[in-house]
């Protein structure tokens, strides 16, 4: 890619999550900070409700957040969820 389009593709890029995604919580990854927080913690190995304690959530909270990565992702389960986080670099 000419040097000239790198530049300004990155520069798109900053501005879109300066402008976009930081003010909505949102990182470049697609995660929130919320989901990524979460995702840490089930590595770690806690359960739903040591990790509504830790964060100051409730259970049911965290059981939203869980089931909306598995759903959004399309996968199967926290299992999965902490795996392909993993994979990806997200945690």
């Amino acid at each position: 890619m000419a040097p000239d389009l790198l530049g300004r593709l990155l520069e798109q890029m900053s501005r879109l999550q300066q402008n976009v995604l930081a003010p909505k919580g949102i990182s470049a990854n697609g995660f929130t900070t919320r989901e990524i927080e979460v995702l840490r913690l089930l590595a770690d190995g806690l359960d739903t409700a040591a990790i509504a304690t830790q964060l100051s959530y409730s259970e049911r909270t965290i059981k939203n957040v869980i089931h909306d990565v598995t759903s959004r992702l399309h996968l199967r389960n926290r299992s999965h969820a902490v795996a392909f986080a993993m994979r990806t670099g997200v945690i």
